[in-house]
């Protein structure tokens, strides 16, 4: 793999060509990497050790985001070496990190390997996590990485992105809102709970204190990068990147169907401990929730 100095040296030199220009030669590479390799998700890999985003509905605090956790933290990112709008499109050309997709090996994950991977990511993802929010004077702020509004697909249920929210509290009072009320049907076989228990459960969870943490927003195993030997090399994707309440990384990176039981989900469970009650509290107003989009 290339050097990551390298990347930072031929940011600088790319950032000194006109715009329009820039666009030009990555729209080459995009076509160039098209002919060699498949897209990975909304990114394409080019020659020169480079991946591409380029869409109109791309924002720029993403690669702001990701540039931000590369130069404060030491967790395994892509290097961005050009993120920039031009015309309707936001481009973002990052570095390729060694390894592979987690999702690719998804069914050999074996409960030793359970353990080496909540083991990793509680420790890289520790330096992120204790970052001080962007505010001094409005630490319980929930907001986007950039201030702004929140870009999940948990709280939004399809729609326009959510928030800001001055404080955690206000943050858990619009998500009930926007589960339009919870319906939760008396005496059902897969929740034993009583309506009046449910709801004692999720004030609970809402009424304790919480810090708020940079959170990638959505950890899951297809955002994950290992070696061979089960070694994380790389976390990628920030566009969901925000400040949340410290459990957050844990109940939204469950919150995708296929990880709300098995194996990411006793990853993620031993990588963030002490978060049971408010697993249980988003795991009611998910299912009984009104409102789906």
């Amino acid at each position: 793999m290339v050097p990551a100095f390298v990347y930072r040296i031929l940011s600088f030199l790319v950032s000194i060509l006109p715009i329009r220009l820039r666009a030009k030669i990555l729209t080459h590479l995009i076509l160039a990497g098209a002919r060699k390799w498949h897209g990975e998700s909304t990114a394409q890999r080019v020659p020169g050790g480079l991946y591409i985003k380029r869409n109109d509905m791309l924002r720029l605090s993403e690669g702001q985001a990701l540039h931000f956790v590369g130069t404060h933290t030491s967790l395994p990112v892509p290097v961005v070496v050009d993120n920039f709008k031009y015309q309707d499109n936001v481009y973002l050309v990052m570095s390729r990190l060694p390894g592979f997709s987690l999702a690719d090996v998804y069914l050999d994950i074996t409960p030793e390997v359970e353990q080496k991977l909540s083991a990793q990511l509680a420790r890289i993802l520790a330096p992120l996590r204790a970052l001080p929010p962007p505010d001094p004077s409005r630490p319980g702020r929930v907001c986007g990485f950039d201030g702004g509004p929140v870009h999940c697909a948990r709280i939004r249920f399809g729609q326009h992105p959510a928030g800001p929210w001055d404080s955690v509290e206000a943050f858990h009072a619009d998500l009930l809102h926007r589960a339009g009320g919870l319906n939760v049907p008396e005496q059902l076989e897969y929740c034993p709970k009583s309506p009046e228990a449910v709801h004692d459960v999720i004030r609970r969870a809402h009424a304790k204190t919480y810090r708020v943490c940079l959170t990638h927003n959505d950890l899951g195993a297809h955002n994950v990068l290992i070696d061979e030997n089960w070694n994380i090399t790389g976390i990628v994707d920030f566009e969901s990147c925000a400040w949340m309440p410290e459990y957050w990384e844990l109940t939204k990176g469950t919150f995708l169907p296929q990880y709300r039981k098995g194996r990411w989900h006793r990853i993620m469970s031993a990588a963030f401990p002490r978060y049971e009650l408010e697993q249980e509290a988003e795991h009611y107003i998910i299912n009984f929730r009104q409102c789906y989009a």
